[in-house]
């Protein structure tokens, strides 16, 4: 395994692990019924991390999605998973205030994080065929539905383009440069609610992890398009939407 193997791996365990303390810890209006949105986003972020979970696994065992359906499907999964973490999230800053509805988070994060996980997963298809979509690197541009994601969007398609190895060196410091938006706007924010108390607790300090974890995993996934085709090989089986590894 390299050292970037590594790293990605080490953002994703975290945002997995974080997203659990700070969904429990956020405000329970409606309970866990799954009648209630808030309980059924609960039933589906907990069915989500065990799928990624299951999805990482399967990885190690040498038995990581390769088709291109296959794809498809893990990366509406970990889409999925990753809009009810930051919707954990969220639900943590709003405190005793934030309310849980059926289109805002089903029809507006859920579904949209769904759709650009599953394009994204496209993307990683046409990757490995050599054949890579330039229009999908602006995929996590869908996020903008919402114009306040871009505060996060932005920054993770430069800083997955950096990641990527794309452009000069300046160009990449410059992309890197980027991924400081969103942690300097959450300074800021912080220092005019004058939150940092709240911050310094362990639900705080969970959310605080959770949030830029979710920018690590978004910035690893805006990479994909961006990445360089993996090298024939004899073993690589092309045919119609399907790629193989033989053996």
């Amino acid at each position: 395994m390299t050292r970037s193997q590594l790293l990605a791996g080490s953002v994703c365990a975290l945002a997995w692990v974080a997203a659990v303390p700070v969904v429990l810890a956020a405000p329970q209006d409606g309970g866990f019924a799954l009648a209630t949105p808030r309980g059924a986003w609960h039933a589906v972020l907990v069915v989500a991390l065990v799928a990624v979970l299951g999805l990482a696994v399967a990885g190690l065992a040498g038995a990581p999605p390769r088709t291109g359906p296959q794809l498809v499907a893990a990366g509406v999964v970990c889409g999925i998973a990753w809009g009810a973490a930051l919707r954990g999230f969220m639900a943590a800053v709003a405190g005793p205030e934030s309310v849980v509805s059926w289109l805002g988070t089903f029809g507006f994060i859920l579904l949209t994080s769904a759709v650009v996980g599953g394009l994204l997963g496209y993307a990683e298809h046409r990757r490995r065929l050599g054949r890579p979509g330039r229009r999908l690197t602006l995929v996590p541009l869908i996020f903008a539905l919402d114009p306040s994601a871009l505060l996060l969007v932005l920054p993770a398609m430069a800083g997955g383009w950096a990641l990527a190895g794309r452009g000069t060196p300046r160009g990449q410091r410059l992309a890197w440069t980027a991924m400081a938006v969103p942690i300097a706007a959450f300074l800021v924010i912080v220092a005019l609610l004058d939150a940092a108390e709240n911050v310094r607790t362990p639900e705080g300090v969970a959310a605080t992890v959770l949030l830029f974890s979710c920018l690590g995993v978004l910035t690893l996934a805006c990479s994909i398009p961006y990445r360089a085709a993996p090298p024939p090989g004899p073993d690589t089986v092309e045919s119609g939407f399907t790629v193989g590894v033989r053996g």
